[in-house]
C-alpha cells in the first residue's frame, strides 16, 4: 500500500471479514479439540497443524491488506478447502462459509482489483 495507490475501503471490509472467518475457524478448532478428545498424541498433531494453517491464514490476511494478488488467491483456496472439509457440519459451519464467500467475493469486486496488480 503507497500513497499513490490507498487501499480501497471494500479490501478493508473483506480484511476484517476475513480476521472473524479466522476466528471462528480457531474457536471451532478448538471447541472440536474439546468435543471430540482423542489421544495424546493425536491431539498434540492437530493442535500443531491448526496453529500452522491457521498462522498461515492469519499472514495471507495481511499479506492481503498490502495488496498481495497471491494471497488473496490462498485464503480463497483456502476457504474452499475449509468448507469442503466441513460440509453438513451445522449452522456454525454455514455461517462461516458464508462468511467467507462473501469475504472472498469482496476481493474480486472491480474496486478492489486495481489493489492487486502485479508489482
Amino acid at each position: 500500500m503507497t500513497a499513490a495507490n490507498p487501499r480501497p475501503r471494500i479490501v478493508t471490509i473483506s480484511v476484517v471479514l476475513w480476521l472473524v472467518w479466522l476466528v471462528g475457524c480457531v474457536l471451532a478448532s478448538v471447541v472440536g479439540f474439546v468435543e471430540f478428545p482423542s489421544s495424546v498424541l493425536v491431539t498434540v498433531v492437530s493442535v500443531v497443524l491448526s496453529l500452522v494453517v491457521w498462522g498461515l491464514v492469519a499472514w495471507a490476511v495481511l499479506r492481503v491488506s498490502r495488496g498481495s494478488a497471491t494471497a488473496r488467491i490462498a485464503l480463497v483456496v483456502v476457504a474452499v478447502a475449509r468448507a469442503l472439509l466441513s460440509l453438513g457440519n451445522g449452522p456454525s459451519t454455514l455461517l462461516l462459509t458464508a462468511l467467507s464467500a462473501a469475504a472472498a467475493v469482496l476481493l474480486f469486486v472491480p474496486a478492489a482489483r486495481p489493489f492487486f496488480t502485479r508489482r
